[in-house]
């Protein structure tokens, strides 16, 4: 053999060796990506919290009440953000009784996810909800069974599993889950609040006005006042 043969058979050698040491990296990025994907649809679940059924007035999608009424409040939030769960825990039942369910309020709400992934998920699954009617209830267990944020309380298990308990068809909803039917809807959303200013969570606009949670039943009652 000569030497300059012998050089080529070392390159393809190489060439080789390369070759297979990619292959082996590229087999072993698809075996982890798949145990993750696997790992994610069967790990446990965890508790869910029963939530208790709340009034929901004239409810219309993401909408509640009179779309006539005086007042247009709506609501840009992140489901998984602590300060719009306290709203939701301390003080969205009294706000709902005390200007929606007596006509004075045209309540909308419109999902905000800028904290996470996993925000953006629990948006598309409570658009999913709305698919079958439960928008409203959908949106209370989200609250209900809050936790914290970007730790894996709202993975596809658990959203599939709080669908399921409220009672929606859980196929159809993983149908579309799974699909991301909803993944410009949440992005529009998104673009939509910063078209008006928002830059936290739980933020209002009343009538035009952006307000936060501190000043939004002043702010309602000076417009009443009127």
């Amino acid at each position: 053999m000569g030497k300059r043969q012998e050089i080529k058979n070392k390159r393809q050698q190489k060439v080789k060796k390369q070759q297979i040491t990619v292959l082996i990296i590229v087999i072993g990025l698809a075996l982890l990506i798949s145990g993750f994907v696997i790992y994610q649809s069967i790990k446990p679940v965890g508790d869910i919290k029963a939530v208790e059924p709340r009034n929901h007035p004239q409810a219309d999608g993401l909408a509640l009440g009179d779309p006539t009424a005086k007042i247009v409040v709506e609501e840009f939030s992140d489901f998984q953000c602590v300060a719009c769960f306290r709203f939701w825990q301390n003080s969205e039942t009294e706000f709902i009784e005390k200007y929606v369910s007596t006509g004075d309020v045209y309540f909308k709400y419109s999902p905000f996810s800028f904290i996470g992934e996993e925000s953006f998920q629990a948006s598309e699954a409570a658009f999913c909800a709305n698919d079958q009617g439960k928008f409203w209830e959908y949106h209370d267990m989200l609250f209900g069974n809050w936790t914290g944020e970007n730790i894996g309380n709202f993975n596809n298990s658990r959203l599939i599993a709080f669908a399921k308990s409220i009672g929606l068809n859980e196929g159809d909803f993983k149908s579309c889950l799974n699909s991301n039917k909803y993944d410009s809807e949440v992005k529009q959303r998104n673009v939509f609040g910063n078209q008006n200013n928002v830059s936290a969570t739980p933020s209002f606009i009343v009538n035009g006005q952006l307000v936060y949670s501190d000043t939004l039943f002043s702010t309602i009652d000076g417009l009443l006042a009127k």
